[in-house]
């Protein structure tokens, strides 16, 4: 009894789920698990290159959408693709990249459809917002002051002009976006008007028509605020102004416009106070 008994739990040793033989089995089946996985990442690495190859698919068509400022042409060109180029060649991260080169170009989607050899390409381009003229050279700019191509000749300004001169007052020419957007958020775009930079910020100044508006250096809501009331009290009055400074705290300086009939005229710079007291402003006019 006792030796059958022995030769059963050494036949459990031997070939049960612990044993010898159980383990060898097992290590041989994944064995051929990682084998066969390998023959089939070959054989498709194979059909891949063999695909890749013989251009099995061609490129046939591409689509543009979103783009306002930028022909098809354009992005085509950036782009850099052309019919019957194999599709698997084709990175859509490399074409996004190749249309993001565009400073007109703030976002870009890129979907391959393999199968109908089509591209379909999604931009979301930048906005004019200012023209920035620099160097004798006007420009059209976003929001953020970004340059995004030159004007073509003859096309008259349709937006604010900003006269910068960024390299020797680069924190000017910020201060002029600033101030454009504060002039967009209040209205003044509905006027031709033109922003002087090529100063230190304190000189900061703006133009409409022959009226010249020192603002000086921040604060510009508020000031724009302060322009808008001071204007409104000086139509009534029927002043024509030439100069309104505006960088003082507590009070405006207007020069008034000397007509021309009168000769030997000069315009005094007359000081009118801020806020509530330009209400009940009077003053002499220059002649």
């Amino acid at each position: 009894m006792r030796g059958r008994k022995n030769k059963n739990r050494k036949k459990t040793k031997m070939g049960g789920p612990g044993g010898p033989h159980f383990i060898a089995a097992g290590k041989a089946l994944f064995l051929k698990a990682i084998i066969s996985l390998a023959l089939v990442v070959a054989a498709c690495a194979a059909l891949f290159g063999y695909m890749r190859s013989n251009g099995m698919f061609p490129l046939r068509k591409v689509v543009f959408e979103g783009n306002k400022n930028l022909s098809n042409g354009e992005l085509l060109a950036l782009l850099k693709v052309r019919a019957g180029q194999n599709m698997l060649e084709l990175s859509r991260k490399d074409l996004s990249e190749r249309l993001l080169a565009s400073p007109w170009v703030q976002q870009a989607a890129v979907r391959k459809e393999i199968l109908t050899g089509r591209i379909a390409v999604r931009v979301d381009e930048r906005k004019p917002f200012v023209i920035i003229r620099r160097d004798g050279v006007m420009w059209l700019a976003d929001i953020q002051g970004r340059l995004l191509e030159p004007m073509r000749a003859g096309v008259a300004p349709f937006l604010p002009v900003i006269d910068s001169d960024v390299k020797d007052y680069p924190d000017t020419f910020r201060e002029a976006v600033l101030l454009a957007r504060c002039l967009r958020d209040r209205g003044y775009f509905q006027r031709p008007i033109q922003i002087m930079a090529a100063c230190p910020p304190e000189d900061l100044s703006m133009q409409s028509a022959d009226e010249v508006v020192r603002v000086g250096f921040g604060d510009y809501g508020q000031k724009l605020n302060m322009l808008a009331e001071l204007e409104s009290e000086i139509a009534k009055r029927q002043i024509k102004a030439s100069v309104i400074d505006l960088r003082f705290a507590n009070r405006v300086i207007v020069t008034p416009v000397v007509a021309q009939a009168v000769k030997g005229a000069s315009a005094q710079p007359t000081s009118v106070p801020s806020g509530e007291g330009m209400k009940g402003w009077v003053k002499g006019r220059a002649g």
